[in-house]
């Protein structure tokens, strides 16, 4: 019986927690243009929720914004290298 109990608890503590291999390395509310690793819309990693790979100039993910005047300026983007731009794939050039 104890076991069963002791099975139990182990259970409920993993409940919720990201597979091995997902989870963000200890990394939360980068900033804009930092380096983040999970690329997604929902990242938990940066503050915008936004990680993306689609950068040209960066070799590694980093955190962005989404925005839709593509490659034009957007007053939605934060100030980058390249002032406020949206790239051609709708995400804010840090």
């Amino acid at each position: 019986m104890k076991r069963i109990a002791f099975a139990l608890i182990v259970l409920a503590a993993c409940a919720g927690k990201p597979p091995p291999g997902k989870q963000d390395a200890g990394l939360t509310n980068q900033p804009f243009g930092a380096n983040c690793t999970v690329v997604s819309n929902t990242s938990t990693e940066c503050a915008s929720g936004v990680c993306t790979d689609s950068i040209n100039m960066n070799a590694s993910p980093v955190c962005s914004q989404q925005c839709t005047m593509l490659g034009a300026t957007d007053p939605s983007c934060p100030v980058g290298s390249q002032g406020q731009k949206c790239n051609m794939k709708g995400y804010c050039r840090p």
